[in-house]
């Protein structure tokens, strides 16, 4: 039957056996004397209630079995200390291929991570040589040092850098052109499918909304050829500035790079020559000499292939924008003219393609400006 207990009492569970009925797996709960393990207020009256007539499960305690093995030596105190011991019998074997530099571990012979001198030599030889750069830069900047001038050469490259900016500016107006051109042929159209749209509506107006119609329609034919003009000189300009200018200021940039290091060394030379004769400076101007007579031969050939590239690039220029300047004036006045033959002739001769458009009405007229009567 239920009943009450105190907050300090407890209930007492048989789990030795004795309370087990006919062996099952059911113990009987019984009560027990009240003793306080947890301090409660026993003035507090407790009005839950408990059902002790329901048989109590006993849970199924796992066997994990006793652990084996010899525990006497496991470390019970501080490791304050790195453990010490006899590596006499540490692993060996071929370690021919293993990176230099840097720590190796006695037990693993594996390398830490540390920097290789082979690459802090690398790092300190680029920063050497780049802090003489800059330096002979700076020096020429404010007077202070000699630099090597090629009149003839530079005149030529200072022309290169005037002719792509003018180039440039002349790609992006021929692109701004093809943009506009583009939304005037794509009005034309528009306006010729809404004339004819109207045609079926406005019965009496249906001869002034076909010559309407039919001037529309060509053009917008004219137009699109026009546009496959401009597209032409536009993708001709691109490459001449992107692409083969760009690739002569590559060599022209290696170049000047070439004698800053050629100048960079010639100084040093001519100051080792005008300083102390100490046995330590001879020997540092013979290992100078050598490096200079290196970047002389560099700067020398880059000094050829400079020159060479702006040959060739002048031919190159000349004859591709010869044509090009021919094709996109002779196919603007064709069809400002109102010449649509003469534009399809052009567009034949210097083989560009337009998109064909699908035409409704009659379109024989040759002159789109004709007056359709």
């Amino acid at each position: 039957m239920p009943s009450n207990t105190s907050m300090g009492s407890y209930v007492d569970v048989n789990l030795d056996g004795s309370g087990m009925n006919n062996g099952s797996d059911h113990v009987t709960a019984t009560s027990a004397p009240a003793q306080k393990y947890v301090t409660f207020d026993d003035d507090i009256p407790d009005t839950r209630t408990y059902d002790n007539s329901q048989p109590f499960t006993a849970p199924t305690v796992p066997n994990y079995g006793n652990p084996t093995g010899n525990y006497s030596n496991a470390p019970t105190s501080s490791y304050s200390k790195a453990p010490t011991g006899n590596y006499s019998n540490a692993p060996t074997g071929n370690y021919g291929n293993a990176p230099t530099g840097g720590l190796v571990t006695q037990n693993t012979g594996q390398q830490c991570l540390t920097m290789e001198p082979p690459k802090l030599e690398q790092i300190k030889k680029w920063t050497v040589q780049n802090y003489k750069y800059t330096k002979q830069l700076v020096s020429e900047k404010f007077g202070h040092s000699t630099k090597t001038v090629d009149k003839e050469l530079d005149v030529r490259i200072e022309e290169l850098r005037l002719s792509k900016v003018q180039y440039g500016n002349m790609l992006r107006e021929a692109r701004a052109m093809y943009a506009r051109f583009e939304a005037l042929v794509s009005t034309h159209r528009n306006i010729r499918a809404q004339f004819q749209t109207l045609i079926s509506h406005a019965p009496e107006l249906q001869d002034q909304l076909q010559a309407n119609a039919t001037t529309q329609s060509i053009l917008e034919k004219n137009g699109e050829g026009l546009l496959g003009a401009i597209k032409t000189f536009v993708d001709s300009l691109n490459t001449l500035v992107n692409v083969t200018i760009q690739d002569t200021f590559l060599t022209i940039k290696n170049y000047e790079n070439s004698r800053v290091e050629y100048d960079a060394y010639r100084n040093d030379i001519d100051t080792l020559q005008n300083g102390p004769q100490t046995e330590s400076n001879k020997n540092k101007l013979l290992e100078l000499q050598v490096i200079f007579e290196n970047r002389r031969q560099k700067w020398e050939k880059l000094k050829s292939d400079t020159n060479t590239k702006l040959d060739l690039l002048g031919e190159n220029r000349s004859m591709v924008m010869k044509t090009q300047l021919e094709m996109f004036n002779s196919a603007v006045i064709a069809y400002f003219s109102g010449n649509g033959d003469k534009l399809s002739e052009v567009l034949a001769e210097y083989h560009i393609k337009t998109k064909k458009i699908s035409e409704e009405g009659d379109t024989t007229t040759n002159s789109f400006l004709a007056r359709n009567e």
